[in-house]
């Protein structure tokens, strides 16, 4: 995949036939597909729950789930009483400016580097699958790298991406491209939430920091989204004593 591309979600999950939709994720990908082909124009009145469930073979709260992740992001409109209609513009959402950690390090003045230290293919850690909304069995790119400072280990950083739902490039790209810096570059992403906690660190991280393992830093947890559907979980490892600055 070219660099200058842009990306989009992988069509999953809309070949119905007569398989059954048993998984909220499936749903929810199985009305996105109608959607976007035009099946379910913007200002239409869509099938009720129960009329979906029946249809999909699956329960009503499994497509509830599914439909209420979409009104979050936007994609659709429920009104108790009326129904649920695709919102009137869904294909017009804002997509978000990514922050990319060169731009943190270039702002304060000093000089960015960035070095891959490994990536594998596998289940993903707990928190990955949890945030990915996948299971066990599920496989997850997983690529942990370090950004540098004036050559002083700034930030640690394991992602996760989901393979399943973007086209990802092969990670030798990753080599001299951030994960981070690829999503901004490459995919529209419409929402981003974060979460600031202490955690503790390990393996990789902990030596690029010069830490013990188990020691507790500042770390920053990302989801990237696009049309409700997460494609990657981040976790980035500050070192002892950094300061985070927010300017609004």
């Amino acid at each position: 995949m070219g660099h200058g591309s842009s990306t989009s979600l992988k069509a999953e999950g809309t070949s119905r036939g007569s398989k059954r939709l048993n998984t909220w994720q499936s749903i929810r990908a199985d009305v996105l597909g109608r959607i976007r082909s035009g099946e379910w124009p913007p200002g239409e009145l869509i099938p009720t729950e129960q009329e979906l469930a029946i249809e999909m073979g699956c329960a009503r709260a499994t497509v509830n789930r599914a439909l209420r992740e979409l009104a979050t992001s936007g994609i659709i409109k429920r009104r108790r009483k009326v129904g649920t209609r695709v919102a009137s513009t869904p294909s017009c959402r804002t997509t978000l400016s990514l922050p990319v950690m060169r731009d943190e390090i270039e702002n304060l003045g000093t000089r960015y580097s960035y070095a891959l230290c490994a990536y594998e293919t596998g289940p993903g850690i707990d928190s990955a699958r949890e945030a990915l909304q996948v299971d066990l069995g599920h496989p997850l790119l997983m690529v942990k790298s370090r950004y540098l400072s004036d050559n002083n280990v700034y930030c640690c950083e394991a992602i996760w991406l989901n393979p399943a739902v973007i086209d990802l490039p092969d990670p030798s790209v990753f080599e001299t491209e951030p994960p981070q810096e690829w999503l901004s570059g490459n995919l529209p992403v419409q929402q981003t939430r974060f979460a600031i906690l202490a955690r503790e660190i390990e393996d990789i991280c902990a030596s690029n920091l010069n830490l013990l393992p188990g020691t507790p830093v500042l770390t920053i947890e990302r989801v990237n989204s696009l049309d409700a559907v997460p494609v990657s979980f981040a976790r980035q490892f500050y070192p002892p004593h950094h300061r985070l600055i927010f300017d609004d």
